[in-house]
């Protein structure tokens, strides 16, 4: 679900995200003891999906459907950190409750009372489950999610977290959505239709690396994901079983277009195409997809622009996708190494 700016991936709604359902429940939830003393914060939750998917995700925690909605299964775990905020100077009051799903709602002892006379509670949890014992004084956790190479751990990385603020006054039901807060890279590969002497077993042995991006993330118990800047190196994306899709979940950061970006090697070569131009910032929660024809052909075009059409994906010279950026699916027609012509 990351420049000392930080990007940061708090439940900012995207354009162009699918439209979201909550899965809730009316009636009052009661604590184990079986009585509810009023006090008690209920909490609804859902999960919302990668803008504009269109590829079959890898499995994570949770049930992640194709375009990363998904949905909890009764016994799930997280901890629902509540952060309290007066207006008298005081320090804030930090407590964190276990939660467990069950039809609609987290089921937690947490209340309203533990927090005091305070004006405003955020509250923040995230999937994987995480407490606050596992963040440091600073209330942060670091990580390096370079190998995503099998499903376990391309999943450790699929952080989802949701945030939520209310006051007791109110006594509102809290819902919590769990927003993806990484951005996910999809690299569809497939031969094409003027192969040159290239074939589909090359294909299928084919090797991707995704190049020079932000390494060292730093999870907030606040409820986000931010890059710690300046620390670039390789990824390695997971594979699907089967097919020829590559996918690597990257920390949100600012881009850089003409960097090297996506490496692939097949057939004995191998060819790194650039990050596109006018792509400078990769927003958590968003996904690009690429779709890859490769050809040994004779032709020289090896890169991914941006043409003047606003969002429009060309590739090459005068290849032009047929879906936008803003919908964040590339369907052109590319090449390893070499382009087709059009």
């Amino acid at each position: 679900m990351k420049i000392i700016k930080k990007n940061i991936c708090l439940i900012a709604i995207l354009s162009g995200v699918v439209g979201l359902s909550a899965c809730s429940q009316d009636d009052a939830l009661t604590p184990d003891s079986g009585t509810d003393n009023g006090n008690t914060i209920r909490f609804t939750t859902a999960i919302a999906g990668f803008t504009g998917s269109d590829a079959a995700a890898p499995g994570t925690r949770a049930t992640i459907n194709d375009d990363g909605k998904g949905s909890f299964a009764n016994g799930d775990e997280t901890e629902i950190i509540g952060i309290a905020y007066t207006n008298t100077g005081a320090l804030p009051v930090t407590k964190g409750h276990p939660a467990t799903y069950k039809d609609g709602t987290w089921t937690t002892g947490m209340t309203w009372d533990e927090f005091g006379e305070a004006e405003l509670v955020r509250f923040s949890a995230f999937f994987p489950k995480r407490s606050l014992d596992d963040f440091d004084g600073n209330g942060e956790m670091n990580f390096n999610p370079t190998d995503q190479s099998t499903p376990e751990k391309y999943a450790a990385y699929d952080w989802i977290s949701a945030t939520a603020t209310g006051k007791k006054a109110d006594q509102p039901t809290i819902e919590l959505t769990f927003y993806h807060c990484m951005y996910r890279l999809t690299v569809n590969l497939s031969l094409s239709s003027t192969p040159g002497t290239l074939k589909q077993e090359d294909v299928d042995a084919a090797t991707v690396v995704i190049k020079n991006m932000e390494t060292k993330g730093v999870v907030n118990s606040g409820g986000g994901v931010v890059s710690d800047m300046n620390n670039t190196g390789d990824f390695t994306p997971l594979k699907s079983a089967p097919g020829n899709s590559f996918r690597v979940l990257l920390l949100p950061q600012d881009v850089t277009p003409g960097t090297p970006w996506i490496e692939i090697t097949v057939g004995g070569r191998t060819v790194t195409y650039p990050v596109p131009a006018g792509l400078e910032v990769l927003r958590g929660g968003e996904e690009q997809v690429v779709n890859l024809a490769l050809t040994n052909a004779a032709t020289t075009a090896k890169t991914i622009t941006l043409s003047e059409q606003k969002n429009a994906v060309t590739a090459g010279v005068g290849g032009r996708s047929t879906t936008s950026l803003q919908r964040t699916s590339t369907s052109a027609t590319l090449s390893f190494l070499w382009r087709e012509q059009q």
